[in-house]
């Protein structure tokens, strides 16, 4: 029997447990930038703290529910992000990411704009999930 409740636990606790990995904050990244490309409100309300604060390197900040509009109402388009480096550093509940990528975006009626960004992000499980609290981007351009 309490072999039974053993196995049971691990299967009720063990998933969500396991996603508080490097590889799973990797994997809630990865599917953010598929969320914004494709404008998935779903995924996007699953994925953004209530409390988001969202830097752009040139200085603008969106909030959760300012970033879902904007990319409905058109101020930005993502079409593009190759982040293929990312570095991870979990602190219990806190995960921190950093990484370089490119972003191909429509922004504010210009059109299909190229960024080389460096982008930290800070990222809280909460409610069983990865849920990015903050974000920053800087230019790589020297």
């Amino acid at each position: 029997m309490r072999l039974l409740l053993i196995v049971l636990l691990f299967f009720v606790y063990g998933p969500a447990n396991a996603q508080q990995t490097e590889a799973g904050v990797k994997q809630a990244v990865y599917a953010y930038n598929k969320a914004i490309i494709e404008k998935d409100t779903t995924a996007l309300n699953r994925l953004l703290h209530g409390r988001l604060s969202y830097g752009h390197s040139n200085g603008w900040i969106e909030t959760r529910n300012e970033q879902i509009t904007n990319l409905y109402n058109g101020t930005i388009n993502y079409h593009k992000i190759d982040q293929p480096e990312l570095q991870v550093m979990l602190n219990g509940k806190t995960a921190t990411v950093r990484g370089n990528g490119i972003f191909e975006v429509d922004m504010k009626g210009q059109e299909h704009m190229v960024f080389d960004l460096h982008v930290m992000q800070t990222w809280i499980w909460e409610d069983g999930r990865w849920q990015m609290l903050n974000r920053q981007s800087i230019s790589n351009k020297k």
